[in-house]
């Protein structure tokens, strides 16, 4: 029976050899013991080394910790029972520079067989630059959802105002009602604790404006964490309703219960409910609610999404081609940014931002998000 391998003639080694010099990507061979036995110009770049001063070295010297310390059982396990951590299988790891900075690379391990000897190969391409892009990208995106919080903040204004004078107006009533009280000869103790008990009920009623307001608004991070959608929506339809009422428009809910969990930013999330609100609310008010004055909010489970819609009685979408385009807008005011910016963060989310035309009128706008399996 014939040997299947064949030795490569000397121009093949020669033309392979020529090709690892000038390779992009890093590519690093090791013997079956984990020594290596070729460090490509690349990969002297990569990691600030010398191909002399790394071959013949061990090459969990170019990984950090708990890889470094684990290789050698890797490599054991699968020379004594095939059982593979990343030969074969493309992925993204960090590797170890000569000044003890680590590199995020992409790494693809292959094996070959040399002249009777098992080696591996390892093809490594440097993502430094392409993580630099995505976190400027996520850097780009959260500044323009803090503008956009600014800019609906701006636009509730009026409503936003209303809403907290009227419980400060409460407080200065029922205070005035408390030091009258206390002026006279024979205090009324069970008025004056009534009074007392409205007085804190508004003063917590103005801190709660304040503080959801707060959590909107300001500045931070992206913090992705298991949120209760319908929690979240009530949340939102508290903070836009007076807005509404201004517009003598009243919001609606209906929520499926119980829905699973859905790992997202919260804050950006409820800017994406309250933008669509908003819009819905002047779309309606545009036409002087001709077709009815109610803003359904409702949530919904299917094929593993949750999904939020919120579903006015305005007079519809007539641009469909146009409607999440940046600097895009039928208002008088506005910067045509609210639909573009909630596009973005549904989609950072792995989700989806829709609308449809409602018959005989209105418009429906949805975004749904995977949800979590439930444990």
């Amino acid at each position: 029976m014939n040997d299947p391998y064949q030795p490569p003639e000397e121009g093949e080694v020669a033309e392979a050899l020529a090709l690892m010099e000038a390779a992009v990507d890093a590519i690093i061979t090791i013997d079956d013991s984990g020594r290596v036995r070729s460090f490509n110009p690349a990969a002297e770049r990569m990691f600030g080394r010398d191909a002399k001063d790394v071959i013949g070295r061990p090459i969990n010297a170019l990984m950090p910790d708990p890889h470094s310390t684990r290789h050698d059982d890797y490599l054991a396990r699968y020379l004594n029972h095939g059982d593979p951590r990343i030969i074969g299988i493309g992925r993204d790891v960090d590797a170890l520079n000569a000044d003890g900075d680590l590199v995020p690379i992409h790494l693809a391990v292959s094996e070959y067989w040399l002249g009777g000897e098992r080696r591996f190969l390892g093809v490594l391409r440097d993502l430094t630059s392409q993580r630099q892009a995505e976190e400027a990208e996520r850097e780009t995106r959260a500044r323009l959802a803090h503008a956009g919080r600014v800019s609906l903040m701006g636009e509730m204004t009026a409503g936003i105002a209303h809403e907290i004078n009227q419980p400060l107006a409460a407080i200065t009533m029922y205070s005035q009602a408390c030091i009258n009280l206390l002026a006279s000869d024979n205090a009324d103790l069970e008025r004056l604790s009534g009074a007392l008990e409205k007085l804190r009920d508004q003063a917590l009623r103005a801190g709660a404006v304040i503080e959801r307001l707060q959590r909107f608004v300001k500045g931070r991070s992206v913090v992705a964490e298991p949120t209760d959608m319908n929690e979240l929506m009530t949340d939102v339809v508290a903070l836009a309703a007076n807005d509404g009422r201004l517009e003598n428009i009243e919001l609606k809910t209906s929520f499926s219960s119980p829905l699973p969990t859905v790992r997202c930013d919260s804050v950006q999330i409820q800017q994406v409910a309250l933008n669509l609100i908003r819009n819905a609310i002047d779309a309606m008010a545009e036409i002087g609610c001709e077709n009815g004055r109610d803003i359904e909010i409702s949530t919904q489970l299917g094929d593993r999404q949750v999904t939020v819609t919120v579903a006015d009685a305005g007079p519809g979408v007539t641009d469909e081609d146009e409607v999440f385009r940046p600097f895009h807008t039928t208002k008088l005011t506005g910067m045509g940014m609210g639909l573009s910016i909630s596009k973005t963060i549904i989609d950072a989310h792995g989700g989806e931002l829709s609308f449809k035309n409602l018959t005989p009128f209105g418009a429906a706008f949805s975004f749904r998000l995977p949800a979590e399996k439930s444990t």
